[in-house]
């Protein structure tokens, strides 16, 4: 496993948090963001572009798991407030 790494997310902007990844962990560290977003593409594919692509995660919990069968770059979007997030793959 890597070492974690921390990632300023710009306000209302897709920003790639982590790329070719198959499994690990996405943590919110910026609690004052009320809404995180997130989505992902194969890895190389073209970056999300429209906020409606997202699922909005950190509901119930301060982490989320990525999980896929093939290689995979996660993208975050902060609603309205920059954010943070610290990703472990």
């Amino acid at each position: 496993m890597a070492d974690p790494v921390i990632v300023s997310c710009t306000a209302d902007t897709w920003v790639k948090v982590a790329t070719n990844v198959k499994s690990g962990w996405v943590h919110r560290l910026t609690e004052k963001t009320a809404v995180y977003m997130q989505n992902y593409r194969m890895t190389g594919g073209v970056a999300p572009t429209d906020l409606t692509e997202g699922v909005q995660i950190f509901e119930k919990d301060e982490s989320e798991e990525i999980g896929a069968n093939v290689g995979i770059d996660v993208y975050i979007y902060c609603v309205g407030e920059t954010g943070s997030v610290r990703v472990d793959v």
